[in-house]
C-alpha cells in the first residue's frame, strides 16, 4: 500500500450533508418551527461525521496537497487515487514527480483516478481542490443515510423518555406499557436496526485502501 501524506491547504466551508431544512423535511418538521433547531444541528454534525468515518473519507471540497511514495502501481504507468473526489481537471493546480512539473497526465473525474503517462519517480506530489460544496452537492444518497440516522436518534430519545414508565393507576384502572423493542431478539434499537440500510446507500461511497 503506497504511503500517502494529505496536507490540507484550504479547508472546507461546511462538512455537514444535510441542511437543517431538509432534515426538518425528512423528520416532518415544520421549517417555521425552531424549538429543535440547536439539538437538530447537532445531529448534523455528528452524523455528517459519522458516515464520513464510515466511508474513510472526506466529503467536503478542500484544497490539498498529496505526496505519495512507494509501491506504486506498474513502473510503466503509475497510477494514483486522490483521496478528495470527484475532481475535475481544472482544479488541478499542479503535478509533480521528484519535483518536475508532469503535464501528460489524465484524471478520471468521478472516482479521482490520476493517471502519469511518460517517465516518473517519487515522491509524486498532487496540488488540487476536490470533493464536493456541502451541504448542497452531497449526493442523495448521503443525505438519505444521514437522514435515518437522526431519526433513528430521534426515535431512541423519544423512547427513552418513557422507557422508565412501566404502568399508571388511577383508582380501579390501570395501563401498562410494553416496550416494542423489548422483545424483540436482536434487542436492536432504532439507530442499529437501520444498519444494512445505510451500509447499503454508502458502500459505493466507501473509500478502499489496497
Amino acid at each position: 500500500m503506497a504511503d500517502i501524506t494529505v496536507k490540507v491547504l484550504e479547508p472546507a466551508v461546511s462538512y455537514d450533508l444535510l441542511t437543517l431544512d431538509e432534515l426538518k423535511t425528512i423528520l416532518g418538521i415544520s421549517t417555521t418551527d425552531t424549538s429543535e433547531d440547536a439539538l437538530l444541528e447537532m445531529w448534523i454534525d455528528q452524523y455528517s461525521d459519522v458516515i464520513a468515518t464510515m466511508c474513510n473519507r472526506v466529503f467536503a471540497r478542500e484544497k490539498v496537497q498529496e505526496t505519495w511514495r512507494g509501491d506504486l502501481p506498474p513502473q510503466d504507468c503509475a497510477r494514483v487515487f486522490l483521496t478528495h473526489y470527484p475532481v475535475v481537471d481544472a482544479d488541478i493546480e499542479s503535478v509533480t514527480c521528484n519535483g518536475a512539473t508532469i503535464t501528460d497526465y489524465e484524471i478520471e473525474n468521478r472516482s479521482g483516478k490520476l493517471t502519469l503517462f511518460g517517465s516518473w519517480s517519487e515522491p509524486i506530489v498532487v496540488v488540487y481542490s476536490g470533493g464536493y460544496l456541502l451541504p448542497d452537492e452531497a449526493p442523495a444518497a448521503l443525505k438519505t443515510a444521514t437522514g435515518i440516522l437522526v431519526t433513528g436518534a430521534r426515535s431512541e430519545m423519544s423512547r427513552s423518555t418513557i422507557s422508565g414508565i412501566k404502568s399508571i393507576s388511577h383508582r380501579e384502572s390501570r395501563v401498562q406499557f410494553f416496550d416494542e423493542s423489548g422483545g424483540s431478539s436482536s434487542g436492536a434499537g432504532a439507530i442499529a436496526a437501520a444498519g444494512d440500510t445505510v451500509n447499503a446507500l454508502l458502500y459505493k461511497y466507501m473509500r478502499f485502501y489496497v
